[in-house]
């Protein structure tokens, strides 16, 4: 590690260096890292600004800007860490140096505390860049051929391992049903957990009573929805009440105290607090 501490301290560095690549952590102020990167310039500093836009609308990582959010709110600030510095023509090195910090702490869903969701595999320029669609088509397991699956099949990801992905894109949807109670009994599960904790983290919300949890959001670009028969799940499992809509993708949960307890029974509150939804 080159330095710990304040924006100024670590800006103050990184100009001196000029234009050299590093590898850095976004941390709490107790110094465990909740995010690590790899940068060029003060690449460091726009995670803030961008969580501080409050548009959480096609963040690229709803988790790490949540934190943030968390972090500022609670009247503390981000703790910049850098790890160690490249010149241009090691680039390699700086993206092994990423992933295996990635590995060491650990991301949220494998038991450790970063909100990273690929594990530190990013682009390199010149002649062989990495493809940013592949790469996420990979990681979900989804097929080269449909990006917008992979790319929330990954965000899903971030909040836990499912068999069957519980949002979907509203493009890849034959039809959008307005929300009704499923026929038959059903208990909450962490897949109706994980949807509304999907559509809350891509919105920038806090989990507390009364929270209004849309049935659609936007992650990376990809307009999504909690799918036709998990939003009929959640109903019937009682875990939110709905607030319909003529249109139902216009739908939203809204979700009192002794429901979030229910999430909070299936994940865990150290999970959503992490995730800076609590």
């Amino acid at each position: 590690m080159l330095i710990e501490g304040s924006r100024q301290e670590v800006e103050n560095l990184l100009r001196s260096v000029g234009r050299n690549y590093y590898v850095y952590a976004l941390c709490r102020s107790d110094g465990r890292p909740f995010y690590i990167g790899k940068g060029l310039n003060l690449r460091v500093f726009e995670h803030e600004a961008e969580a501080l836009r409050h548009h959480p609308i096609g963040e690229s990582n709803p988790f790490k800007c949540n934190v943030i959010r968390k972090i500022i709110r609670e009247g503390g600030s981000v703790l910049y860490r850098i790890d160690s510095i490249y010149t241009s023509d090691n680039q390699l090195r700086c993206l092994e140096r990423e992933a295996e910090l990635i590995r060491q702490h650990g991301r949220l869903h494998e038991g450790g505390y970063l909100t990273n969701l690929a594990g530190g595999v990013g682009n390199l320029s010149g002649a062989a860049p990495f493809s940013l669609a592949r790469h996420a088509a990979t990681l979900s397991g989804e097929p080269d051929n449909n990006p917008e699956r992979a790319t929330l099949n990954r965000f899903l990801q971030g909040i836990g391992p499912v068999a069957s992905v519980p949002v979907k894109p509203i493009a890849q949807l034959a039809r959008i049903l307005p929300t009704t109670p499923h026929p038959s009994p059903r208990k909450p599960t962490l897949r109706t957990a994980y949807a509304l904790i999907a559509s809350a983290s891509a919105w920038g919300l806090q989990l507390s009573g009364g929270v209004k949890i849309s049935r659609r959001f936007n992650f990376e670009g990809v307009d999504a929805i909690i799918e036709n028969g998990v939003a009929r799940d959640i109903l019937k499992a009682g875990m939110a009440n709905l607030i319909p809509s003529t249109d139902p993708s216009a739908e939203q949960f809204t979700l009192s105290e002794g429901q979030i307890d229910i999430i909070v029974s299936l994940v865990g509150r150290e999970m959503l607090a992490a995730r800076g939804l609590s």
